[in-house]
């Protein structure tokens, strides 16, 4: 085997495993909710799908006039091969008595082709609804995000 044979060969393997170890990479992005209570009363997390048995009774609720930020990490993989889109999703409200706000983010990644590992794009959207049976104001913003993997952001929602 000639040399250049040899070097192609290692460089074959090298970007094979390197490849194979990008594929089983995973990451994990973390959420920030900062959740603002602008109302004269408390704020009970009304619906979500965060296991709320791993914390103590009331940790999401949030006193009058007051804001709670609650930090959520969720395993995340970006690398190849993907086809579709991945996206992470929640969706979750809040009450005080009869005005509810439901409050929904997104990211979304798409991969694109790299030399050693994926191109990752992102998008992030954040919104929020009045849903109870009285009108409330609810708003909804991303705050902080960062661009390269594992694509961390946050997100204030308020209500009041």
């Amino acid at each position: 085997m000639t040399h250049f044979k040899t070097y192609l060969a290692i460089a074959v393997v090298a970007t094979t495993t390197m490849l194979t170890g990008m594929n089983a990479q995973a990451d994990v992005t973390t959420l920030t909710f900062e959740i603002i209570n602008n109302t004269s009363g408390p704020l009970k997390l009304n619906r979500s799908n965060w296991n709320l048995s791993l914390v103590e009774p009331g940790y999401f609720d949030v006193d009058p006039l007051s804001e709670h930020s609650i930090a959520v990490s969720y395993k995340t993989s970006f690398g190849y091969p993907r086809k579709t889109p991945a996206i992470l999703r929640e969706v979750f409200s809040y009450a005080n008595g009869n005005r509810e706000c439901t409050f929904n983010t997104a990211l979304r990644v798409t991969q694109s082709f790299g030399v050693f590992k994926p191109t990752l794009s992102s998008t992030r959207s954040a919104s929020a609804t009045s849903t109870g049976m009285d009108d409330a104001k609810c708003e909804a913003r991303i705050t902080e995000k960062t661009d390269q993997a594992p694509l961390n952001y946050s997100v204030r929602f308020t209500m009041g």
